[in-house]
């Protein structure tokens, strides 16, 4: 069961799995949310942006990454260029393109090849920020 907006849910980290966010609009069919583990749920600009917060296993996130990569919007008319989501867990994020997927640690410095992949999409600086990308970031 989803939380309510903005509820923050504690639950029990294992430092071995993967948290990631997800927006409802990058996704072609948003119901596969309904499949996932959802520890967490932000609704913004009148609810029409919902982003999710994701517990995935480590023997599971190759196949959820795949599941959502199949099931990701290329844009949204001209409005949104492209999409990413992205994993993390201690010293690791993962960083999921349509069509491409980068792997770095929390450290920005680490983020080049991420960031211009995403420019080249016409995906703003401001928004491949990657946050949350380490569990004490966390704010929902």
């Amino acid at each position: 069961m989803h939380p309510d907006c903005n509820t923050l849910v504690k639950r029990d980290i294992r430092m071995d799995e993967y948290h990631g966010i997800v927006i409802n609009l990058s996704l072609k069919n948003p119901s596969i949310i309904n499949d996932l583990d959802v520890i967490g749920k932000r609704s913004v600009i009148l609810n029409l942006l919902v982003l999710y917060k994701l517990r995935v296993l480590p023997e599971n996130i190759d196949v959820v990454i795949r599941r959502l990569q199949a099931n990701m919007r290329d844009g949204l008319l001209w409005l949104i260029p492209g999409f990413y989501f992205h994993f993390y867990r201690d010293n690791e994020l993962i960083i999921v393109f349509k069509n491409k997927i980068f792997r770095a640690t929390p450290d920005p410095t680490t983020w080049s090849e991420a960031l211009t992949y995403g420019w080249s999409l016409g995906i703003s600086g401001k928004q491949l920020d990657f946050f949350p990308c380490r569990f004490s970031d966390e704010t929902y």
